[in-house]
């Protein structure tokens, strides 16, 4: 496994949901994203982040996470990149973001990967399955910047600034 992919988010939290949706997308449409390297991609679907997805983090040369964000325009899509965290002390046992989780890669198993997060602003997060329509309209642009991410570092493997 060269790339991860994990989306993450609660299905039944309505665009809470967009990073598994996409992780199912991104399997069925794998090969004519990235082409022969569709072979090289892991895709995990999960509702939170926990602590066992660090070896797999340590594992992949970069890792993109798919989220939904407050804050954004509905179905905007913004790309961060994620660095080790510099704090110190213990961790926090029930809530770990990327960051985090970058961390106990390194220090669990030696490797921290290039890792971003595609944060896809969101409507609503109440109750009920399936995505506002601003959202499920977005999911071909994430799909695209995450194969960018993984092919070029880059979202949807545009030339750097």
């Amino acid at each position: 496994m060269r790339y991860l992919l994990v989306g993450y988010g609660n299905p039944l939290r309505s665009d809470d949901g967009v990073g598994p949706v996409v992780a199912r997308r991104f399997l069925d449409e794998a090969e004519a994203l990235m082409g022969a390297a569709a072979k090289e991609v892991r895709v995990v679907a999960v509702p939170q982040l926990v602590p066992e997805l660090a070896e797999a983090f340590s594992e992949a040369e970069r890792v993109v996470l798919v989220d939904a964000s407050r804050g954004d325009a509905p179905g905007a899509v913004r790309v961060r990149r994620v660095e080790p965290s510099t704090a110190s002390g213990e961790p926090m046992i029930h809530a770990y973001d990327p960051s985090t989780l970058a961390t106990w890669a390194a220090k669990l198993y030696g490797r921290a990967p290039e890792m971003h997060v595609v944060a896809v602003g969101a409507e609503t997060f109440a109750f009920g399955e399936g995505l506002s329509p601003d959202v499920a309209a977005a999911v071909p642009e994430i799909l695209s910047t995450v194969a960018g991410l993984f092919r070029e570092g880059r979202p949807g493997g545009a030339e750097a600034p």
